[in-house]
C-alpha cells in the first residue's frame, strides 16, 4: 500500500501555554521549501588576559591557556577540558593581534577588539566592529539588526568601554545587561511610552533632516563636508527609527519568562552569565536577531572585577592577573569563564536546526585583547561552530605576530554577508579556518 504524501509549510509553528516556535526544517516540508541556512555570529570577550606559564613549567597544561602543539594534533590544558567535547566544532587561534595597538595600555582592549582600529593616540580613528559589518547584512530580516550585552552595560568611557559593538561611525552602541529588560525587549510587549518615543523621535529628525538640508546650501566646502558627516549619522539614526516603527505591531515569540531566572544580578556571576548566555540562545533560536556581543567583564572595575571573590577565589580578576609565579586561582577562574563560554557552545549545538545545529549556523569568535600580564599581543581565541557556513575546525593554529587578526574579519565577512576585499588594517583573509 502506497504511503500518502503530505507537506508542511516552512512557517509552521509549535504553539504551547509558554513557548511558540518556528518548526526546524523537516523532510516533509519538501526540497522546494527548504531554504538556506540563516547565518549567525556571535563575539564574545572576557578581561584582562590569560595565565602564561613557560612552556617548560611544571604547571603548564594545569594553568596555562594555550594549547600545546599545532595543526590537529594538539593538547589542551585543563581550563578547556570544559569544552573539549566540541574538539572537531572548535578551533584554537594564537600569534593574533592588532598591530597598531600592541604597545597600547592593555586596559583598552575591549575598545579595539572587534575593530582593529588604530585608536592607540587619537578614539577619532575609531572605526565600525565586525559585529556591525556582518549585521548590515545579517540584520536585515531580524527584529533586531544585532544584541549588544555586557555585565557592565552602557558604552563607559573611551579606552574603558564596556560594549564591544560600534556603528559605522566609530560611535559605542550602549549595551544592555540587565537580563529581565533583555527579556522584555525580546519578548514583551512595547509599552505606550516606547510607542509614542519612536513616533517623537521620527517627527524630531524629519524636522532635523528639512532643516539641515536647506542649511547644507548655504555652506562652503569644508562645512558642507563636515554636513555631510553629520547628516550621515543622522540618517541611520532615522533607519533604526523607521524599522524600530515597522517591527512593533509585528507578533513577538512566546516565551515563558519563568523558563529563566530574571532577577540575578552581578553578586552571583555564575547565575547571572549562564541567564545572559541563555538570552542569547533564545535569540538566536527565536529568529530574534542574528548577530549578538557580549563582554562578560569591564576593565574599568566595578562589580564585575569582583566576579572571582564572589566564586571564593579572594582576589579580583584585575588583581589575579598581575600573578607572576602562582597561577592557580587566575586558572580557576578563566576556567570558570570557559566553562561557561563551553556550555553555550554546546546549547547552541543542541538546537537542531535544517540539516545541522543551530551551532553549525552560527559562527562564534570568542577571546581577549591581552595576554600574559595584560601585553596586547597573541590574543587567547577560540573559534567555533559555523559548519555550514563553510568553516572547518579541529586545530590549533598558530601564526607568526605578523599577521593582523584583521584578516580573520576579512574571512569572517566573506564567509557570511558580502565579499570584502579588507578590514581594518587587514593585508589578506585567513584560510586555514574555511574549506
Amino acid at each position: 500500500m502506497k504511503t500518502k504524501s503530505w507537506n508542511l509549510k516552512r512557517r509552521t509553528f509549535l504553539k504551547s501555554t509558554s513557548v511558540t516556535l518556528a518548526l526546524p526544517w523537516l523532510e516533509c516540508m519538501g526540497a522546494s521549501d527548504k531554504t538556506a541556512p540563516k547565518k549567525r555570529f556571535f563575539g564574545g570577550y572576557f578581561a584582562y588576559g590569560v595565565p602564561m606559564p613557560a612552556d617548560d613549567a611544571a604547571d603548564r597544561l594545569e594553568n596555562g591557556w594555550f594549547p600545546v602543539g599545532e595543526g590537529k594534533d594538539y593538547v589542551v590544558p585543563s581550563m578547556h577540558q570544559s569544552i573539549m567535547p566540541m574538539r572537531e566544532k572548535i578551533t584554537f587561534l594564537s600569534g593574533l593581534s592588532h598591530p597598531s595597538m600592541r604597545t597600547t595600555s592593555a586596559h583598552k582592549g575591549a575598545d579595539y577588539f572587534l575593530t582593529g582600529a588604530d585608536i592607540l593616540k587619537t578614539y577619532d580613528k575609531q572605526s565600525i566592529s565586525i559585529d556591525q559589518h556582518v549585521a548590515q547584512s545579517l540584520g536585515k530580516d531580524t527584529r533586531f539588526q544585532s544584541m549588544v550585552l555586557s555585565s557592565f552595560g552602557g558604552v563607559n568611557r573611551p579606552y574603558r568601554s564596556s560594549t564591544l559593538s560600534f556603528d559605522r561611525a566609530g560611535r559605542p552602541i550602549p549595551a544592555l545587561n540587565n537580563p529581565a529588560e533583555i527579556f522584555r525587549r525580546m519578548f514583551g510587549a512595547p509599552t505606550n511610552a516606547e510607542r509614542n518615543a519612536l513616533a517623537s523621535r521620527g517627527s524630531i529628525l524629519d524636522e532635523i533632516l528639512s532643516e539641515a538640508k536647506d542649511l547644507n546650501r548655504r555652506l562652503g566646502v569644508n562645512d558642507r563636508r563636515k554636513m555631510d558627516e553629520y547628516l550621515a549619522s543622522v540618517r541611520e539614526v532615522e533607519k533604526l527609527t523607521e524599522r524600530s516603527i515597522q517591527w512593533q505591531d509585528t507578533p513577538k515569540p512566546k516565551i515563558d519568562p519563568g523558563i529563566l531566572d530574571l532577577t540575578v544580578n552581578l553578586t552571583s556571576p555564575k547565575e547571572y552569565l549562564t541567564v545572559m548566555y541563555e538570552l542569547m540562545a533564545l535569540a538566536f533560536q527565536t529568529d530574534v536577531t542574528r548577530v549578538a556581543t557580549f563582554q562578560t567583564g569591564c576593565e574599568e572595575g566595578g562589580l564585575t572585577d569582583r566576579f572571582p571573590a564572589a566564586l571564593g577565589l579572594g582576589n579580583s580578576s584585575h588583581k589575579l592577573s598581575h600573578e607572576k609565579k602562582n597561577y592557580g586561582d587566575v586558572a580557576k577562574y578563566i576556567a570558570f569563564l570557559n566553562g561557561l563560554h563551553a556550555d553555550f557552545i554546546k546549547k547552541l549545538d543542541s538546537i537542531q536546526e535544517g540539516d545541522g545545529t543551530l551551532l553549525d549556523n552560527t559562527l562564534c569568535f570568542y577571546g581577549c585583547a591581552t595576554s600574559k600580564t595584560h601585553r596586547a599581543i597573541n590574543y587567547p581565541i577560540i573559534l567555533s561552530g559555523g559548519k555550514n557556513l563553510g568553516f572547518r575546525h579541529g586545530s590549533h593554529l598558530s601564526y607568526s605576530d605578523d599577521i593582523p587578526l584583521s584578516n580573520l574579519f576579512v574571512t569572517i565577512a566573506n564567509q557570511l554577508s558580502s565579499p570584502t576585499e579588507s578590514f581594518a588594517d587587514s593585508t589578506a583573509d585567513i584560510s586555514e579556518v574555511v574549506g
